[in-house]
């Protein structure tokens, strides 16, 4: 993010956004269909690790994505197929070959595809507009004033240094004794 009145709308900002978005929307509608169809079922660890790297493969793959909204919601959808995959997984349903894709669950996702790839981009829309309203109000903020002159060599404080101590014979107070020396 850039500021100042020179500088446009950073659009890396943006696709970070849209990004993490799409990775957020896609794993959290995963587990909530999951949670929906089988309540008594809950997903182990492996089945949410693979879910969350998968998610954030698809986050990554999004922030890259240059298309419109009809690459978002197939991008979208790709990832709730996933997620339905790596769910399934943990649940031993994808063991057996049964994918229970029925035509009700394929036009669920897609729904849900459809309804993530409207709110990826409402939430982009909000960040471009939250930024350019910051870029144009920041400039006018008072900046700390830059400190004069460079920076002192020495220190002002000098400790109290007894100069006999450092040229007895015996190291200083640190050393033992000198009777132990012998």
């Amino acid at each position: 993010m850039r500021f100042g009145a020179t500088h446009p709308v950073d659009g890396r900002g943006a696709a970070h956004v849209r990004g993490a978005v799409a990775g957020l929307i896609s794993g959290s509608v995963a587990v909530a269909a999951h949670g929906w169809a089988a309540p008594s079922a809950v997903p182990d660890s492996t089945a949410l690790m693979l879910l969350g790297a998968t998610t954030a493969v698809l986050g990554a793959l999004v922030s890259g994505l240059r298309t419109g909204a009809a690459g978002l919601t197939a991008a979208l959808a790709a990832g709730q197929l996933l997620g339905h995959f790596c769910l399934g997984w943990g649940s031993g349903h994808l063991h057996h070959g049964d994918l229970q894709l029925t035509p009700a669950m394929i036009a669920a996702h897609v729904l849900a595809a459809w309804a993530a790839a409207l709110l990826v981009r409402g939430v982009e829309a909000a960040y471009r507009t939250g930024v350019a309203a910051l870029a144009r109000i920041i400039p006018f903020f008072p900046r700390a004033s830059a400190i004069c002159g460079p920076a002192p060599l020495r220190t002002t404080h000098r400790g109290r240094l007894v100069p006999r101590i450092l040229v007895t014979g015996t190291g200083g107070t640190r050393a033992p004794p000198a009777t132990a020396l012998v």
